[in-house]
């Protein structure tokens, strides 16, 4: 006898992948930056010193004199020859009072008071060091305002860009069972 028999075929299904990856794109550009640096403000103010030139000996050498001055000194000078005129005329009465030696005195002094001695000197040629020359110097006003650095910059953010991947899936073969009675 006989027995019959099952046969059983199978056929699995087959699938097809096909991925795609994820595109990630990432782009940074740089920033733009821009620096100034204004100039500082400086101001600079100078007072003018102070100039003496003191010539006032320079022109007393050359006998040019303020009135205060000459007068001074013509009442000095006018001192001076009176008390030579008191001197002179003590001498001539001593010589008056001794006419008993023998001359002429009387004749002798007015031939000594007939001729005027004058003699007028000019001065000097001024010498370096008779002018003084004195300076002060006064300070420089300096003022620094420094002025701050103008610093502009305009940020870059970065860009991104993303392409999402994605899996496809088909069916390349179906899947089949296929029985069968033998005999």
């Amino acid at each position: 006898m006989a027995i019959p028999q099952l046969q059983v075929q199978t056929q699995p299904a087959k699938l097809n992948l096909k991925t795609n990856s994820a595109v990630h794109e990432y782009k940074q550009m740089k920033a733009e930056q821009s620096i100034q640096q204004p100039e500082s403000d400086l101001s600079i103010r100078q007072r003018p010193g102070n100039l003496t030139i003191d010539q006032s000996n320079a022109w007393r050498n050359l006998h040019l004199k303020t009135v205060f001055e000459r007068a001074e000194e013509f009442a000095d000078y006018s001192n001076q020859k009176w008390l030579e005129g008191v001197g002179q005329t003590a001498r001539e009465g001593d010589e008056l009072m001794r006419i008993e030696n023998k001359g002429n005195p009387i004749a002798e002094q007015a031939k000594r008071n007939a001729v005027m001695d004058f003699t007028y000197q000019p001065g000097d040629t001024p010498g370096y060091d008779l002018v003084k020359v004195s300076y002060d110097a006064t300070p420089a006003d300096i003022q620094v305002k420094p002025n701050a650095p103008i610093i502009e910059h305009t940020p870059r953010y970065p860009q991104f860009s993303y392409q999402r991947g994605n899996v496809d899936v088909t069916l390349a073969q179906h899947s089949e069972v296929r029985i069968d009675w033998k005999i």
